[in-house]
């Protein structure tokens, strides 16, 4: 029975640490946040834009996902991010655009590595 237990635990400290893992390069662009008259200046000192081009930068190989909301609102937003994205040197074919953020509010920024 102890070693059932000591394997249960052992499994879900694994299922935690690397969900906390993979979680550990998504950001969280608000809303509140984009409301704000853009420049490139602006734009690159919102947290969730400046951590991800950095990690961007240090993994060459890597891509951006945005996860937008969903519905007009969300597409002409995450266009407008892209748009600027591109403007600041990031290579088109490094975004991907995926609808279904979980909060309509937000768009999540994940720099996720390629490995090919």
């Amino acid at each position: 029975m102890l070693g059932v237990m000591k394997k249960l635990i052992i499994t879900v400290a694994i299922f935690a640490f690397s969900s906390y893992s993979l979680a550990e390069n998504i950001e969280k662009l608000h809303s509140v946040e984009w409301s704000v008259p853009k420049k490139a200046t602006t734009l690159l000192e919102m947290p969730a834009i400046k951590k991800s081009m950095q990690t961007l930068l240090s993994e060459p190989n890597s891509f951006l996902k945005l996860k937008y909301p969903g519905g007009d609102e969300g597409t002409l937003w995450v266009n407008e991010l892209r748009s600027w994205l591109v403007a600041l040197g990031l290579s088109s074919t490094r975004i991907e655009l995926v609808p279904g953020s979980a909060i309509s509010t937000t768009i999540e920024l994940e720099v996720v590595s390629n490995t090919k």
